[in-house]
């Protein structure tokens, strides 16, 4: 019997359950004793579920075949959450009123503020169900839907993730509950590659409606929750998805956002890398330099389609006129670059600098965005390189005089293609009249479509016509060591399973002003690289400059070698990327995709955070971090092992996989599509047979303490191997046994030769990590081999005591523990943080130790903080035992942010000024000058070359001051937590 509408309250009882049918095999609604229900029965294509609103506390959990797999967050957090001007947190509560009308279910509850009511409306589809709610009185600021992140299993999707750890430049979680996610400016104008779509491993999926700025945080300080705020009071637009695989899911986003309807780059875009200046020199780059870095490139036969100029050609931004003083000949330049074979390319941005000459002629004639709180005037912007106004894309007028200016600089020069940087809008700014905030990705997005972007794309997100562009997207600026390579690769999953597929990692050794990459970092990304649908070069494997020291650096020919290998296996491998291609702007599905996506059914696959699928027929497994080798995890059928041309049956994991230096782990699914093709590029005969791997790979030991590690010598070639022999090779003074057989007569395909070995440290090894390299040497058809894999073996401090001239103080309330031998130093401390608003801290100090004029300088071995903002380094104080007798300052390194240095300017003991910032680095050598009342702080990597951090006046020092190491865990986040901070050389001259 059809009911409609049906109503029913909060009072209603089981006996009273109403039930209506919309249409025959559609939703039905049922009201027990503690919900209403809404079932959804399955279909063609669509697995049917149901929704539970809670009538209690408002609540909503989803359910497919009876199993829970997305539901809000209960308790006091609350459902669905507002909150007003006084940034309170407010949430619905027992529904009072619901009515189901029209294939709609509207839900009425109270809420915790007094007067204040909800309502919801909930309008379930065969796959889906969209979610509206509003709040009613109270006037709220901003609305938030909050779930419980261990109900849907893993969490994937929103793109560029900002985290405590440093993200997006050197941090991506996959998936993003295994780390934290506090985004608190997700919005279209963002420049980080961002969309609001979540999906999960239990075949769910969000998506916000919304143009306006969102403040998103997934498991923030570890709570479990995910919480998705819009910063406004208009009524909140969301999506649930509801599936049976997660790529479902994506396909179900993709149908609402749309798909690529062409690709951006051509093929061979596809087959070379373009090689950008940005990393090589950043903003110190010149005629000479860019055609001696081209020259090295050419000569060395480092393939490539495009050389392009980055930041720093210009003489003033938004001139789009050349220096003549850095590129006295451009037109020489290019026709240098185009006979070398490349093409040539530059930097743009739509940032023009209020000191730039374009600058006055952009605002008499009306081609600036306005400042959002004056429109009267034009809006001004603070970015890495000054102030500056925003070309308006919404005036017809703007545009074309700023596109009739790139034109006219790329006809003179004989330049092919652009890079656009920076954003399209600002927050700041205001949309022109008839406009939103989010139409600039738009607008942005149809002037960079005019032009050929050379493979770097642009950063344009959160609309159709971005998704339909089909550009290629470039990375944030990455860092230059192992975590920021392995947030590449997760990054680009995030990014690409968001709807942009065409993906590319951060520039090829990282961008973000670090000191350049290590020759393993380097040649490890390029490989990396080489299995992803693109590849972005910058920092050349011949030579590079240091930005940090201002030093060149030389990496040795094999660096050259491996890269030019990298190139080459990318270029074989571009026709069947270029299939792949073809096969997205049919069907949307990223080419660079998570290994579930293509194995739903194989658990392991939705924790795998280092490899990936490149199509249906390619797995790429590069080793990402230090190392010879590594675990592959195979999902279920039969892989071919391009290097050593065995085949194998999954599900499997294959533990101390020989990832040596020069090999990088890829296998192919006989069965996919296109694996012939992919076996043909990137089958190699000239890869090791064997593998040693040691276990565990961070062991940890007192001094002199046995310890236990294990090493597995493997056979993984299709043949036998002979004359095996493992051993350990150890530090100076350390002593290693062999429990068991360290030889081996032979060994067969798959087999293992495994070795326990006792080791016992010297009695006085030093506190830090110690290499420990295991070798294997064995015969095979080709000769003798030897390879290798080295851990290091960390050697602990234990609390103890500190001795004389030494002496300890502390403000925390949590028994900080210190220890002492010889000139090393720890110290375990834990406080709500050391800074002005609360200065909790462990110390070990030396007392009247410095005069008048005095260096304090210590190395910062290593810290460790649960908190990313965890603070260790070095102090001075007329009295560190009562900072409030003046004198204080602190120079330390944070966990995740760099550098802090912090003085107490008035004299009563809080600090109140800060300078710093920069990349956190270990060990980090730190020194603290005073000359009188002036302080002057420094840092260095290496304790020869220093750049100072800042320098303040001090007016309360006085006399002979305190000087010493101290370490707060700033754990206001992360109760109970505390940090382990370790240093050597302390020292006072004075």
């Amino acid at each position: 019997m059809l009911m409609a509408p049906v109503t029913g309250s909060a009072t209603a009882t089981a006996a009273d359950r109403p039930t209506t049918t919309a249409g025959t095999g559609g939703p039905k609604v049922v009201r027990t004793a503690h919900a209403v229900t809404v079932s959804v029965p399955a279909s063609a294509g669509a697995p049917g579920y149901t929704l539970d609103v809670a009538t209690g506390q408002l609540a909503l959990t989803t359910r497919r075949a009876g199993k829970t797999v997305l539901a809000t967050a209960p308790g006091d957090t609350g459902a669905l959450r507002f909150a007003g001007a006084d940034g309170i947190w407010q949430h619905a509560t027992g529904v009072t009123d619901w009515t189901w009308k029209n294939g709609v279910l509207t839900v009425t509850a109270d809420s915790t503020l007094d007067g204040v009511t909800v309502r919801a409306r909930i309008t379930p589809g065969a796959d889906r169900y969209q979610l509206d709610w509003d709040v009613h009185g109270g006037a709220p600021k901003q609305l938030g839907l909050a779930y419980d992140l261990s109900t849907a299993g893993h969490w994937y999707g929103h793109g560029e993730a900002e985290t405590p750890q440093g993200g997006p430049g050197v941090d991506q979680p996959w998936p993003l509950d295994a780390g934290e996610v506090d985004h608190r400016t997700f919005g279209p104008a963002s420049y980080n590659m961002i969309d609001p779509f979540w999906y999960t491993s239990r075949s769910t999926g969000l998506r916000v409606d919304t143009g306006n700025v969102m403040d998103v945080a997934i498991n923030k300080g570890k709570d479990g929750l995910g919480t998705f705020t819009v910063g406004s009071p208009d009524p909140y637009k969301a999506t649930v998805f509801v599936e049976s695989i997660p790529l479902e899911v994506y396909r179900d986003y993709i149908g609402v956002v749309g798909k690529p309807a062409k690709s951006d780059a051509p093929y061979e875009q596809y087959a070379k890398p373009l090689w950008n200046s940005w990393a090589q020199f950043y903003t110190k780059v010149d005629q000479e330099k860019l055609l001696d870095y081209a020259t090295d490139l050419h000569d060395n036969g480092l393939d490539g389609h495009t050389i392009q100029l980055d930041d720093k050609w210009e003489s003033n931004y938004g001139n789009l006129t050349w220096d003549p003083k850095t590129f006295p000949d451009p037109q020489g330049l290019s026709k240098k670059i185009h006979d070398m074979g490349f093409d040539f390319g530059i930097w743009v941005t739509l940032w023009i600098n209020l000191d730039s000459d374009n600058y006055r002629y952009a605002v008499d004639h009306d081609y600036l965005l306005k400042d959002a709180e004056d429109t009267s005037k034009p809006c001004e912007v603070t970015w890495w390189n000054g102030q500056a106004g925003i070309i308006d894309l919404a005036n017809p007028d703007a545009r074309a005089w700023y596109e009739g200016n790139l034109k006219t600089l790329m006809d003179t020069y004989d330049i092919d293609g652009l890079k656009f940087d920076t954003r399209f809008f600002d927050e700041k700014c205001a949309p022109r009249e008839g406009h939103q905030a989010t139409d600039y990705q738009k607008l942005g997005t149809q002037l960079a479509d005019g032009f050929d972007l050379q493979g770097a794309g642009i950063r344009v997100h959160w609309n159709r016509t971005a998704h339909e562009a089909g550009f290629v997207t470039r990375q944030v600026d990455k860092g230059t060591g192992w975590d920021s390579l392995r947030a590449s690769a997760s990054q680009n999953l995030a990014i690409s399973t968001i709807g942009y597929p065409f993906v590319e990692s951060d520039m090829i050794g990282g961008s973000g002003g670090q000191p350049a990459p290590s020759k393993d970092v380097l040649v490890r990304w390029a490989q990396s690289a080489s299995l992803m649908p693109l590849m972005y070069a910058s920092t050349s494997p011949v030579d590079t400059n240091d930005t940090t020291t201002g030093q060149k650096v030389d990496y040795d020919q094999e660096t050259v070698d491996l890269y030019r290998q990298a190139i080459r296996t990318h270029e074989k491998l571009a026709p069947y990327i270029w299939d792949q291609v073809r096969s997205t702007l049919k069907t949307g599905d990223p080419i660079m995709r998570p290994l579930f996506f293509d194995f739903p059914k194989d658990e392991a696959s939705y924790t795998v955070t280092d490899e990936w699928m490149l199509g249906p027929a390619v797995l790429a497994a590069p080793k990402l971090s230090s190392g010879a080798t590594r675990s592959v995890h195979l999902p279920p059928g039969t892989w071919y092992d391009v290097n050593q041309g065995t085949v194998i049956r999954g599900p499997r994991t294959l533990k101390g996989y020989a990832a040596p230096l020069g090999v990088t782990p890829a296998f192919v699914d006989l069965k996919a599509e296109g694996a012939a093709k992919a076996v043909r590029a990137l089958k190699r005969d000239d890869v090791p047979a064997a593998s040693v791997l040691i276990t565990p790979d961070a062991p940890a030991t007192d001094s002199g303490r046995p310890f236990q590690v294990t090493t597995e010598v493997t056979n993984w070639g299709t043949g036998p191997i002979g004359s095996v022999k493992a051993a350990l090779g150890l530090p100076d003074g350390w002593h290693a046994a062999a429990a068991g057989p360290s030889t081996a007569k032979s060994l067969k395909n798959g087999a293992t030769l495994t070795t326990t070995w006792t080791v016992t440290p010297a009695d006085d090894a030093r506190w830090g990590s110690h290499d420990l390299t295991g070798t294997a040497t064995y015969r095979a058809h080709s000769g003798s081999t030897k390879v290798s894999d080295t851990v290091q073996a960390r050697v602990k401090p234990a609390p103890g005591s500190v001795q004389e001239p030494y002496l300890t103080t502390d403000t925390t309330s949590e028994d900080p523990r210190y220890a002492q031998a010889g000139d090393q130093f720890a110290i375990w401390a834990g406080g709500q943080d050391l800074s002005g608003w609360k200065d909790e801290k462990g110390v070990i100090y030396r007392d009247d130790a410095a005069g008048e004029k005095a260096t304090v300088q210590a190395r910062l071995v290593s810290q460790n903080s649960a908190s990313p903002v965890g603070k260790a380094g070095i102090a001075l104080a007329n009295d560190l035992t009562a900072p409030e007798k003046g004198g204080y300052a602190v120079l330390v390194m944070t966990q995740s942010y760099g550098l802090e240095f912090m003085t107490d300017s008035d004299g009563d003991g809080k600090l109140d000024t800060w300078a710093g910032g920069g990349s956190t680095y270990h060990p980090a050598h730190l020194k603290l000058t005073r000359d009188g009342t002036t302080y002057t702080a420094y840092a260095s990597k290496d304790g020869e070359t220093w750049s100072q951090v800042g320098t303040a006046q001090v007016p309360s020092a006085s006399g002979t001051e305190d000087a010493g190491m101290v370490a707060g865990a700033a754990n206001v986040n992360y109760p109970g937590q505390n940090i382990e901070a370790v240093f050597s050389g302390f020292s006072v001259t004075s």
